[in-house]
């Protein structure tokens, strides 16, 4: 005799937030499952704080918005929502109601990797990501190495390149803005380069 299986809960969207608060634990949501995130390491909120201390300026420069780990994306594709590391939205919908619970049309997007995360990043969300049509950059920061992943959009396809190196500098026009490597990394002792 077998073992009866369980069936998997599904929540509804308002189900889900209340879970959230109930809870205090960050879950994403995919069409009615909920999966808890990860815990993070100082290593990765140093990263997260530096990434957003060094957006900050551009989006006062510019009226958009930082946000960072705890606010979700609204994917395009079914009923999701995800915690990118970092969101940096300029749509006016978004920014409009600073009590909300999601960025639906952000500029930039920004995992920090880890062991754990990297596959689930680069393999799962990705592709979800590419499909929001205000999405100009996805960046892979790397927790080990002096290292970004970019994933920028052009006309109709994504181009990708590596940036490594402390004294390199990850370029985006789109947005006119740079982020040297040795400013994001700062605060981590043990990098390789």
């Amino acid at each position: 005799m077998t073992a009866p299986q369980s069936i998997p809960k599904t929540y509804t969207f308002d189900e889900y937030v209340a879970l959230e608060q109930a809870e205090g634990i960050r879950y994403e949501y995919w069409d009615g499952e909920v999966i808890a995130t990860d815990g993070a390491t100082k290593r990765h909120n140093i990263l997260v704080q530096s990434l957003s201390r060094l957006l900050y300026p551009y989006a006062r420069k510019k009226g958009c918005q930082v946000f960072a780990e705890n606010v979700r994306q609204k994917l395009k594709t079914g009923e999701r929502y995800v915690y990118p590391g970092i969101i940096y939205t300029c749509d006016p919908a978004d920014l409009e109601n600073d009590m909300g619970v999601w960025v639906n049309s952000p500029s930039l997007l920004i995992e920090v990797g880890s062991n754990a995360t990297q596959s689930n990043d680069f393999h799962e969300k990705r592709p979800h990501y590419t499909k929001i049509p205000s999405l100009l950059y996805y960046l892979l920061v790397s927790q080990t190495e002096y290292r970004i992943e970019v994933f920028e959009r052009n006309v109709d396809f994504w181009k990708y390149r590596i940036t490594e190196g402390v004294e390199a500098i990850v370029d985006l026009p789109l947005l006119g803005m740079n982020l040297p490597l040795a400013d994001v990394y700062e605060g981590i002792v043990t990098v390789e380069e």
